[in-house]
């Protein structure tokens, strides 16, 4: 048998039992387990499940497993992740719209998971590595620090994405306020309707902070609450200006309408400078894959006959 092989399973069983061993409970947990096991056994001679039951089931297998099982491993990662990489993780979870889903030592109890995982997968292709300056070993330690980054690199993926779609729906929900506080409507009945009538990152963020106000907290703290959590320019620089005109006084509908028409001119500004962009960005493929071809189309023939005639013997 292959000794690469016998070596990537011996180290994936020493991973694996690494991590049930991590998952063992105590003793006191242990008497907890037993007692549910109980009740659940009584409920199952009852009658069927509840609907907590139910509700718990229709979750995702990684919301249900693998959650629970980094929650139990973060205690052995919790000193290895420096705090200014939490901090990072916490701040693109919350503009990724997760949170209470995931925490930054789930995700950092994962990316060590991956960053041993990858490599171990990885092994069945580059091989064990003999020297310290080899091609298996730069593969390695390339999976490693991919393994590492994947994780946090999702969440980050799913934060520009959230941005990028609350920004194209900025424009079209000022427009919906302040139709709706031209009509008579204060700015929290305003944001309600809004969050009613569309779909997307930007209704679910004004209910959240309708939720917020309605919980005792300040309207233009939770207005602040929303930029920070967002984090984009153009909606702070609304909630700022919203803010501002709600202390000094003035028009409501004039802010509204004036900040609508500045983020279509930064819209159109992005658009502009995208287009501007792209012949730059299209130079790399085509000199890297178009214009070799057609060099090869076109002086292709041209070049074998110019061969055949120089190697040609003279006189025949």
């Amino acid at each position: 048998m292959d000794f690469t092989f016998i070596l990537l399973c011996i180290t994936g069983l020493g991973f694996f039992v690494f991590i049930g061993l991590a998952l063992t409970p105590s003793s006191e947990t242990s008497s907890i387990s037993q007692r549910l096991e109980g009740l659940k056994a009584s409920q199952q001679q009852r009658g069927p499940t509840s609907l907590r039951d139910q509700d718990e089931m229709s979750k995702s297998v990684f919301t249900r497993v693998v959650l629970p099982m980094l929650d139990r491993l973060s205690k052995f990662f919790s000193g290895l992740t420096p705090v200014t990489a939490l901090n990072r993780a916490k701040l693109d979870i919350m503009r990724a719209g997760m949170q209470g889903k995931v925490t930054p030592l789930q995700i950092a109890s994962l990316s060590y998971i991956m960053m041993v995982m990858v490599p171990i997968m990885s092994l069945s292709f580059s091989g064990i590595p003999t020297e310290l300056v080899s091609k298996p070993t730069f593969i390695l330690a390339l999976g490693a620090m991919l393994g590492y980054r994947l994780p946090f690199g999702y969440v980050q993926g799913k934060a520009k994405t959230r941005q990028h779609e609350i920004r194209k729906a900025l424009p079209f929900t000022l427009d919906l306020i302040s139709i709706s506080v031209e009509a008579g409507m204060a700015l929290d009945g305003a944001m309600a309707i809004v969050q009613e009538k569309s779909r997307g990152p930007m209704a679910d963020e004004l209910g959240l902070t309708l939720r917020e106000i309605r919980l005792g907290k300040g309207r233009n703290d939770a207005l602040t609450d929303m930029a920070d959590r967002v984090g984009l320019e153009e909606l702070k620089s609304f909630i700022t200006a919203v803010t501002y005109i709600s202390k000094l006084g003035g028009s409501l509908v004039d802010v509204i309408r004036i900040q609508a028409q500045a983020m279509r001119i930064k819209r159109r500004q992005r658009a502009e400078e995208k287009a501007m962009k792209t012949p730059v960005k299209i130079m790399i493929p085509l000199v890297l894959f178009i214009f070799p071809s057609m060099f090869i189309v076109i002086l292709g023939p041209a070049g074998i006959t110019m061969i055949e005639q120089m190697t040609q013997v003279p006189g025949h």
